[in-house]
């Protein structure tokens, strides 16, 4: 008797795009977000354009909400259900569940996780480099989800 494989779960990808044009509002929907992944019990990898990102963010989840704790790391330094990256992530360390995305460029990776997703706002930046990932993902053959925040 052979085993079949089970088929994998559809690969997702979300884009949510923000009614805003700063920094730290992105931040903060992105800690709102990472609270709720991590209150599902799913695990997540959040990677960034740069280090000095990383290192912001890092003090972002610590200072986000006194009665809120956001287990994190960066780059795999302690265990931990949320991991922040600069590049790409180490990929058989890493439990493979959420990547949030917020690199300005297309992760070649994403197929690896169960779930993408992209954070934007209305910076001219960000929106093109987004369009250019929405264009990947479909060229890849995942048709986008996206979810508009605080447009009325």
């Amino acid at each position: 008797m052979t085993e079949t494989a089970s088929p994998q779960p559809p690969k997702d990808v979300l884009f949510y795009v923000l009614n805003s044009d700063t920094a730290e509002a992105r931040e903060a929907f992105v800690c709102k977000l990472i609270n709720t992944i991590y209150k599902k019990q799913r695990k997540s990898v959040v990677r960034f354009g740069s280090t000095d990102e990383v290192n912001r963010f890092d003090r972002q989840l610590w200072a986000w909400k006194p009665t809120a704790f956001l287990p994190h790391a960066i780059e795999q330094q302690y265990p931990a259900p949320i991991q922040l990256f600069s590049e790409k992530p180490t990929p058989n360390k890493l439990d493979k569940d959420v990547l949030i995305n917020l690199h300005p460029e297309f992760p070649e990776f994403f197929g690896e996780y169960q779930r993408t997703i992209e954070v934007l706002d209305q910076s001219a930046y960000l929106l093109q480099m987004g369009r250019e990932r929405w264009k990947a993902y479909r060229k890849s053959g995942i048709e986008p989800t996206i979810h508009k925040i605080g447009f009325d």
